[in-house]
Parts: C-alpha cells; sequence; structure tokens
C-alpha cells in the first residue's frame, strides 16, 4: 500500500520561478505542499490555455477587478469548488472565503477548506494578485 506521501506526489517546487537547492539542484516539493501548489496553479491557469487540458484552470485573473461582488465572488467559489474536487486528493471543498487583506482590494486573500483523501479537513490560503500590484 502506498504511503500518504507518495499519494499526494513529488513535483518541482515553483514560486514564481523553480527553486535551487544549494548543490544546484532544482528544488522539490511533496505531500500536502503539493497538494497545495498544485491546486494554486489550477487557481491562476485560465481555462483554455493548456491545449491539453483545455477545462483545467480557474482563471482568478479575470476575476481580479470584479472580486467585490456577491455574485462574481459566488461565481468564483462555484469554479473553485468544481475544480478542484477535479483533482484526485481532493475529496470535498468545505468552504471558500474571500478576504481582502489590509483592507486593499488587490489584496485579495482566498482562503479554501478542503477535505484531502486520506488525510482530512486543511485549510489553505492563497494571494493570487500579490504579483500584480
Amino acid at each position: 500500500m502506498a504511503s500518504i506521501l507518495e499519494f499526494y506526489k513529488k513535483d518541482l517546487a515553483f514560486k514564481g520561478d523553480y527553486v535551487k537547492t544549494a548543490s544546484g539542484d532544482l528544488d522539490t516539493v511533496q505531500g500536502i505542499a503539493n497538494v497545495s501548489q498544485a491546486l494554486y496553479n489550477r487557481l491562476i491557469t485560465v481555462k483554455g490555455t493548456l491545449i491539453h487540458r483545455p477545462d483545467y484552470g480557474v482563471g482568478i485573473k479575470n476575476f481580479q477587478n470584479s472580486i467585490s461582488s456577491l455574485d462574481t465572488q459566488r461565481q468564483l467559489a462555484s469554479s473553485i469548488n468544481e475544480q478542484f474536487t477535479r483533482d484526485p486528493r481532493v475529496e470535498k471543498i468545505l468552504g471558500v472565503s474571500i478576504n481582502y487583506k489590509d483592507k486593499t482590494p488587490e489584496m485579495v486573500e482566498i482562503s479554501i477548506k478542503v477535505r484531502l483523501v486520506g488525510y482530512g479537513d486543511q485549510s489553505l490560503s492563497f494571494l493570487p494578485f500579490e504579483d500584480s500590484v
């Protein structure tokens, strides 16, 4: 039987660019951190931009200047739920909240409570517009 780390997989660490280790190799991320990175990538990817996966992505940047309306927040939460549950490591989305960090609209924090397969409930937070300011 596979361990939880094997189930959650390993990938290259990516924080705006690939991360190098002290030895010069590319750093990796695994476990819950890998799930979080994968969900963040799904959040920021605009649907239709990956030719081999045309239905992949929430496209959070499309919501950037209109996220303050309740209707837009509902659409975003629905899209997050639909996209994140496509990841086989995610069992269920338990909640999505949209908060303005430091009361500035461009610093939106997306907090998502997910139930991960074999792990349980986990809270994840993303600042998807952080590099846009």
